[in-house]
Formats: C-alpha cells, sequence, structure tokens
C-alpha cells in the first residue's frame, strides 16, 4: 500500500479515557461535560481540531502532524483523564484495518493477543468474533507471531465505532481525579517552597478550581521570590491553559515587624501564621470559596505538628482548612514536584516572607493560651491586621 492510499483511510488521533468519572452514576453527564470544556480551553489555540464527545471516551482528531505531541503533552496533564492513547482512526473496513496493520506491526515483538470492544452493538460481528477473525489474519500474515493470551509483547486495541475502527497499541497514564472546577473553588497558601505547589496540584487533580494567597514583605522579599510564585503557577496550568487562577498578593511587612516585639520569639512564626490565617479566612469569606489549604505535612517543620496546627488553626470561624500532603514525607513530595515540573522553580535561591523570620528555636508545641496572651502584648495589630486586609492585598490573573 502506498502512502497516499494509506492516509485516504488512516488518521492518527487522540484517544482518550475517562477516569473516576466513570463511577458517577447520575452525575455522569455533568463530570464528562465540564471535561469536556476543560479539553476545549486547554486546545483553544490548535484550531483545526475536532473533540468528538461520547459517554465513556472522547477523540481528538485533525491534529496538525506538527502539532501532535505537544497536544498530547497538554492532553496528559488535564484532570480527568486516565488514559492518554495515541490511536488511529480508520474507515470500518476489515480489509483496510488488515492493511494498516500490516504496515505498524513490528518485527521484532514475538507474542500477541487482540482485544476488541463493540461499542457499535449493530456491527455485524460480536468482540469475540471479530477478535478471533483478526487474531486468525495476523498468526497468517506474521510468522514470528505467537498468541499469548497473558502477557503478550503486542496488544492489538480495536473499538468498533460507528463510523469508525479505533486501533492502538499501548496507552499512557493520564492525569486521572476528576475535571477541574466540579468540586468548587479553593483558595490555596503558596509560598515559593515545595509544598504548596504540590499541594495545589493534588487540590486540581481532584477537580478544584484554586486561587492562590501569597505573602510579601518588602523590601525583606524580593520581586524575585514573587515572580518564583507566579512561575510556579503558570507550571501548574500549564501557562494558563488548564485554567486562569487569581493570585492575591499581601503584603505582609508591616504586621511581620509588629510580630516581632513579642517577648517570646519562640512564638514568632505561630504568630505569624495564625495571621496568615486570619487573611486568608477574610478572603474566603468575602470571595466566597469553598475551603482554604495548605501544603503543610505533619511533623516536617516546628508550624507543622498537630499543637501547630491546632493552634494556629483556631483563629477560624467555621472554614475548612485542606492539608493533600498531611500524610507524606519530604522524599514523596520531592518525586511528585519532579513529576509536574515544580522542583526546579521551587528550589531557585529567593526566600519568601515565612522563611525570612523564622526564630532560632521555634516552638514545637505552642499552647493556645500562650499566642493568645503574645498577641495581647501586640497593642497595635488589630489596627494593622485592618490596614493590611483593606489596602494591601491586590490581586491579578497568572
Amino acid at each position: 500500500m502506498t502512502k497516499r492510499s494509506r492516509a485516504t483511510i488512516v488518521e492518527k488521533l487522540i484517544y482518550i479515557k475517562y477516569g473516576e468519572l466513570t463511577l458517577k452514576g447520575k452525575n455522569r453527564r455533568e463530570f464528562v461535560t465540564c471535561l469536556y470544556n476543560n479539553v476545549k480551553k486547554a486546545l483553544a489555540d490548535f484550531k483545526t481540531i475536532k473533540i468528538i464527545r461520547q459517554f465513556d471516551s472522547m477523540t481528538i482528531c485533525h491534529i496538525a502532524k506538527t502539532k501532535y505531541d505537544k497536544v498530547f503533552s497538554i492532553v496528559k496533564a488535564i484532570p480527568g483523564i486516565a488514559y492518554v492513547i495515541e490511536g488511529y482512526g480508520i474507515g470500518r473496513d476489515e480489509n483496510k484495518l488488515h492493511a494498516f496493520l500490516k504496515t505498524t506491526i513490528e518485527n521484532k515483538k514475538q507474542t500477541f493477543k487482540v482485544f476488541t470492544k463493540r461499542s457499535d452493538k449493530s456491527y455485524p460481528l460480536d468482540s469475540m468474533q471479530f477478535s478471533r477473525n483478526l487474531g486468525g489474519f495476523v498468526l497468517k500474515n506474521f510468522k514470528n507471531l505467537s498468541v499469548d493470551i497473558h502477557k503478550p509483547d503486542l496488544k492489538i486495541n480495536v473499538e468498533i465505532k460507528e463510523d469508525k475502527f479505533i486501533v492502538y497499541f499501548n496507552k499512557v497514564k493520564g492525569c486521572g481525579g476528576f475535571p477541574l472546577g466540579i468540586n468548587g473553588r479553593v483558595l490555596m497558601l503558596i509560598s515559593g517552597g515545595i509544598d504548596s505547589p504540590v499541594a495545589a496540584s493534588l487540590l486540581m487533580k481532584k477537580g478544584f478550581h484554586v486561587d492562590f494567597l501569597t505573602f510579601v514583605s518588602p523590601p525583606h522579599t524580593s520581586k524575585e521570590a514573587e515572580n518564583k510564585v507566579r512561575s510556579l503557577i503558570k507550571q501548574l496550568t500549564l501557562d494558563g491553559r488548564l485554567e486562569k487562577p487569581l493570585l492575591y498578593i499581601c503584603k505582609f511587612t508591616d504586621l511581620q515587624h509588629e510580630i516581632s516585639h513579642i517577648t517570646n520569639h519562640s512564638y514568632q512564626i505561630t504568630i505569624m501564621r495564625r495571621y496568615f490565617f486570619r487573611i486568608a479566612q477574610h478572603l474566603v469569606k468575602t470571595q466566597h470559596y469553598d475551603a482554604m489549604a495548605t501544603g503543610e505535612s505533619l511533623g516536617q517543620v516546628a508550624s507543622q505538628t498537630i499543637e501547630s496546627m491546632t493552634t494556629i488553626s483556631s483563629v477560624l470561624d467555621n472554614v475548612v482548612v485542606l492539608r493533600p500532603l498531611l500524610t507524606y514525607d519530604k522524599i514523596e513530595i520531592i518525586q511528585l514536584a519532579e513529576k509536574i515540573n515544580t522542583y526546579n522553580i521551587s528550589i531557585l535561591p529567593y526566600p519568601d516572607a515565612c522563611s525570612m523570620f523564622v526564630p532560632a528555636n521555634p516552638t514545637t508545641k505552642p499552647s493556645l493560651a500562650k499566642a493568645e496572651a503574645l498577641e495581647k502584648e501586640l497593642m497595635l495589630i488589630d489596627e494593622i491586621y485592618k490596614r493590611v486586609i483593606g489596602k494591601h492585598i491586590k490581586r491579578e490573573f497568572v
């Protein structure tokens, strides 16, 4: 078969398999629609493509050859997709399928198995009959191949659709989880460190739209530290393809200076984070978020012991705090950061507002009574706090 004749019957496409969406029962249509809209938004720059939504899958076709790899990499990062498949659409004719396989199957393979799924039940052969016929063709035409139903070298997958066969030989794991936005809106406290971007990615995977709150303390923190946070958010969202989040930038310098006057400096981080949480709560309630979130991992640093978390969280009034990394260790978090390509950004040497004011010996078991007593020492703290939430929080789309 010539390249010209093959091109008329075969189209390289991307075939998407849903993940947890298949368990959603009566809500499934809503989840699939949300995922479809997210895929459309992520691929809006690629004008020629066509996205076909189906009950259990999605097909992306009409992809320019030079753009295929880029589209594939974007689709792999979209939450809600279990598998991304390099597939081929073939006119629904077994002779055309045979001709395609003759030019595609690698001689180095030694065993194979045919997997058939008949989505269109009107097709005259059922899945077993189709697999048997196609297996017979392969055995006849590829003398080096034998059948292995348990661990085949080559898996020939054929799905029978109403208008075509979709053929593929392997599948790549996608992001998994739920479509972005299906589970509500979360405000993520983000620093320039390793943990909070990873926590944000896990929340996105579970279907949350994530906006961000970061704290800066000029002149103690640099513009580079602020830009590092923007770079992390852009990486998480594929430069805005997945979603266009808000970033709230809170100038924390005045509060930080006031907190530094407490008599027991081991509580400095505790008091500082209590004000981080107060500011986050203000935004959660005024901007109508469903929850706030942090990158805290239990016991990782002084402010992340159970006693610290309890004392810090006590400032909240009916606000849920999500901590996706609570049980992860540092090695696991670093591995996830490398996987989502935030690690190399996070380790850039631009200290954030929190790390620059860590006392020499921070308390690991702060008491609520002591924290409240220390805050009462700060005569100007309430006035400064009101000024910060009123005048020193700017917001931007990243």
